[in-house]
Formats: C-alpha cells, structure tokens, sequence
C-alpha cells in the first residue's frame, strides 16, 4: 500500500489546492504515472509530472495556450509537433526526458527526493512563476498514491528488461519482421529467454514496452507499420497490438512505438515487429532497442 506520505519526502511550507480529479484528468495522470515509470523516475517523479501538468494545463489536454503552448505541459512548438504534443504519452515522456537531461547535474542523483519540487518542474519548464508547481504537490501525491493502489503497482517495484540490437538486419517488403535482440542491458526475470531472440517479455505479466528502431535505404514517403505481438509456445500470434504508422524520410527514419497497459498471458512471449508497406526496395534495420518495465501476476 502507497500513502500520499510516501511520496512527500520532505514537509510541505507552500499552501496547497484542492483538486476533485474528473475521469479525463485521472486518465492524463494514469499517462504521465506510466510514462514516469517507464522513464526510471517511479512514482515520485510522476507526482513531479502531475503537479506541473496540474499546474500549466489543469491536466487536461488543452489544443490551445500563451502563444504556441498546447497539451498537459503547454510546450511550444519547438517541443515538438502538434500531434506529439496533443498526445499524453508523449509529451509526458519528453518532459521526463529532458528531465532526466537537466537535473542530475543541476541538482545532483537524488534530486527527486533531495530537491523541493517546484525547483525539478521550473528546471524543465522555465516557468514566469516557478513557486505555483509547489502548491500542486499533496494533490499529485494524493491522485499518484490512488493510481498506484488501484492498478496494484504497489506490490512491487517493476522489474526491467532493457535490449539493444546494433547490427543490420534487412527488412523485407510486405512481410512483418520480428526484431531480434543481441544486446542486453538488464534483463530482471530472464524475460529474454531465447538469447539474441526476439522474445522480450515471457512471463505472466503486465508489461510497458517502448521500442525504437533506425531504418535506411526506403525512400521516402513509404509508410512502415510496428506492431507489438504476443506469440504462444509454437510461435502462433494469439493478440495482436496496435498498428502504428511512420513514413519514412531522406537519409535514415527513426521510428518508436510504445505499448501501455498491456498483459502477457502464462507460456507467451512479446514481440515486436516491423513492416514496409510496398515500396519499391526491401530496407536495412541498423540499430534497434526495446525498454520493458513489468509487474508479474
């Protein structure tokens, strides 16, 4: 069991607003609490996200705001495009990402629980009113604490599972290719059982994957779809993920996909794959990579 306490590492000294969380706004929270763990920041830094978001947005994803400002965390178009912006995925993620680039050496490792909470958010955000993150906090930690409960988060931490693959590997027209991993970074439960395999999940579990991959030699404008499968013991695909769609640029084309909330049933293994629609040539995969947290049943 997670308390609101548990999240406050330090007493609160600014005055702190109310919030009645309606079903949009905890369905934001949900995204930047799995994005948060996906990111190695854990429950904290989601309190960190929520309370900022609360604060630019009301945590809700707004398509307008000062300027070019839009989404949960109003960044300007500079952050990235507007659809990326308008997802709350994504930009939960490139929040915690420049994050993870600004603060450590800012503030030291141990910022999120050393570092007054307003400080962590101002670094990221450059905010004209850096103090109005803090009053946001205990509301954050109370709809963080929730979450975590009531998606049963709290039994354990998650366990990692992080893969690479460096060498080319040539994808074919047409045809999806499940995207093998020769590199392993961490592999908590030996969820990367068929070593150099594609298989990154392989246990009874729920499970947040972000895959990435770089392709060349597709011309431009081909579209090329990822998919997230999950295979029984002889191989067979039993559930399909979603398709997501990317289009490829000159030169390379650096493709992502992430997949939340999911679950491997008992004797499967996740995989992901990816497919160039038509195009006139096959192209070459030269570098992949695949981050996993994941919660065993």
């Amino acid at each position: 069991m997670v308390t609101v306490n548990d999240l406050l590492p330090y007493p609160l000294t600014y005055h702190q607003d109310e919030w009645k969380f309606d079903p949009d706004q905890r369905s934001n929270a949900q995204a930047i609490l799995e994005e948060a763990i996906k990111a190695g920041l854990g429950f904290r830094g989601a309190v960190v996200g929520v309370a900022t978001a609360l604060q630019e947005s009301g945590m809700r994803n707004l398509d307008h705001g000062d300027a070019t400002s839009i989404g949960l965390f109003q960044q300007q178009d500079w952050w990235g495009s507007r659809a990326q912006r308008l997802d709350p995925h994504w930009t939960s993620w490139k929040f915690f990402s420049e994050m993870k680039k600004i603060c450590p050496p800012k503030f030291g490792p141990d910022y999120l629980t050393s570092t007054q909470l307003y400080q962590v958010a101002q670094a990221v955000q450059v905010s004209k009113f850096p103090t109005y993150y803090a009053k946001h906090e205990k509301a954050a930690a109370q709809i963080i604490a929730e979450l975590v409960n009531q998606l049963g988060l709290d039994d354990e931490a998650p366990k990692r599972v992080s893969l690479a693959r460096k060498t080319d590997l040539t994808i074919k027209r047409n045809t999806p290719t499940q995207i093998s991993f020769e590199d392993e970074y961490s592999d908590g439960g030996d969820q990367h059982p068929d070593k150099g395999g594609p298989g990154f999940i392989a246990s009874h579990s729920d499970y947040i994957a972000l895959a990435a991959a770089t392709l060349t030699g597709i011309a431009p404008g081909t579209v090329i779809q990822t998919r997230f499968l999950e295979l029984n013991g002889k191989g067979e695909t039993v559930k399909e993920g979603p398709i997501e769609e990317h289009t490829a640029t000159t030169g390379n084309t650096y493709i992502n996909q992430t997949r939340a909330g999911a679950v491997c049933d008992p004797g499967n293994r996740v995989v992901w794959t990816v497919e160039i629609i038509n195009g006139d040539t096959d192209g070459k995969l030269t570098y992949a990579e695949v981050q996993a947290n994941y919660w065993p049943r």
